[in-house]
């Protein structure tokens, strides 16, 4: 044997590992390389940051500045207005970001088929251009809601198909999917309630309720997937966090319906004037009040994700945001955040050392605990 060819083993007098059993070594093309960059890599930060942002802004744009108006004296106004207005630019900024980072790396893997990365990719400049359409007029044409709301539910299809894969993406894939049935529900529900008022038929608004009725319920099995999720995280951050949303939800609904009184309380009146109006039109059946209450729970359990520790950033930021969409995908943000969380969510699907990260994150937390 040459002795160029020999091995340190075989130099200091001692025999490779599987010679005894008389095994050739492992080619080295046979062994799983871990990549050394993936998408989620170094934007945790921004994922994060648009998690509280986005509870933040959704709590401030629909309970804080439409009810302080006339419950406050005009400097509040004008101040609550300008802080939502603030966190409402704020947010459109990083969810544009977001979108547009996350259409680039799943162009640049191009692991998915054509007809589930093309709602993922192309709702994003959908929605910005109903966006930017928005800024320009005080309020959007009638078909640009039908639009964008279409564009957003067929991204949250597509994200719960790719997500539904992975065993850490799989809650964040029933959130996305009972949200978008939820949209599709109230889009048809709307679209048949003003069909029924201009051909005058009894008949058709009832229906039209009755899918008003299915839509709340999908939001609600939504919300209870996250709210799930949330309390297998921890005792501590995720049990407490859960808890203290859904009791801030279930106080707040309590005031929207003692706020009609004259003698209710500041709060009480601000609770009222915002939520009102919440199970929308047409209303739902017999269900006016869990309307009410989806609208706080959601903002507030999203509030919840968002403060959890030790979790992995994009888990959180996909769950938060599919959360402060409501499964209402008629307003830009709002279908924004889903298409966002959509995106996200399937990049996720395909990390393997986020999947690592979460699965060793919860199992920490079981020792700890």
């Amino acid at each position: 044997m040459n002795p160029a060819d020999a091995t340190p083993a075989d130099s200091a007098g001692e025999e490779p590992a599987n010679s005894k059993s008389g095994e050739e070594p492992a080619p080295a093309a046979a062994v799983p390389q871990m990549p050394t960059w993936t998408p989620t890599q170094g934007v945790g930060w921004l994922l994060r940051s648009a998690a509280w942002v986005a509870a933040l802004a959704g709590i401030a744009g629909a309970i804080l500045s439409p009810g302080v108006r006339g419950n406050a004296s005009e400097a509040v106004v004008e101040a609550t207005d300008r802080a939502s207005s603030t966190l409402a630019y704020f947010l459109a900024l990083h969810l544009v970001a977001m979108a547009s980072y996350g259409a680039f790396c799943l162009l640049r893997d191009n692991a998915l088929p054509a007809w589930l990365r093309t709602p993922l990719v192309a709702g994003g400049p959908v929605v910005v251009l109903a966006l930017a359409v928005g800024t320009l007029r005080d309020h959007l044409p009638p078909g640009f809601a039908v639009v964008i709301s279409a564009v957003a539910t067929c991204a949250a299809l597509s994200g719960a198909l790719v997500a539904a894969r992975a065993p850490h993406t799989r809650a964040a894939a029933g959130v996305l999917l009972l949200l978008a049935f939820a949209s599709i529900a109230r889009l048809a529900a709307w679209e048949l309630a003003a069909r029924a008022g201009d051909a005058a038929s009894v008949q058709m608004f009832a229906f039209s309720r009755g899918l008003a009725t299915a839509g709340v319920l999908f939001d609600a099995g939504g919300q209870l997937v996250a709210v799930t999720w949330l309390g297998t995280r921890s005792r501590g951050a995720g049990q407490l966090g859960s808890t203290a949303a859904l009791v801030g939800a279930f106080a707040i609904t309590w005031g929207v319906a003692r706020g009609v009184h004259s003698g209710a309380a500041l709060w009480q009146a601000i609770a009222h004037t915002a939520l009102a109006d919440a199970p929308g039109i047409p209303q739902p059946y017999g269900l006016d009040a869990l309307a009410t209450f989806l609208v706080p729970a959601s903002l507030l359990v999203a509030f919840a994700i968002a403060a959890q520790p030790r979790q992995e950033a994009v888990m959180v930021s996909g769950m938060a945001m599919a959360l402060v969409s409501r499964g209402a995908f008629d307003a830009p943000l709002r279908a924004l955040c889903a298409i966002a969380a959509a995106q996200w969510v399937s990049i996720a699907s395909f990390d393997g050392r986020a999947m690592w990260r979460t699965l060793l994150a919860e199992r920490a937390l079981r020792k700890d605990e």
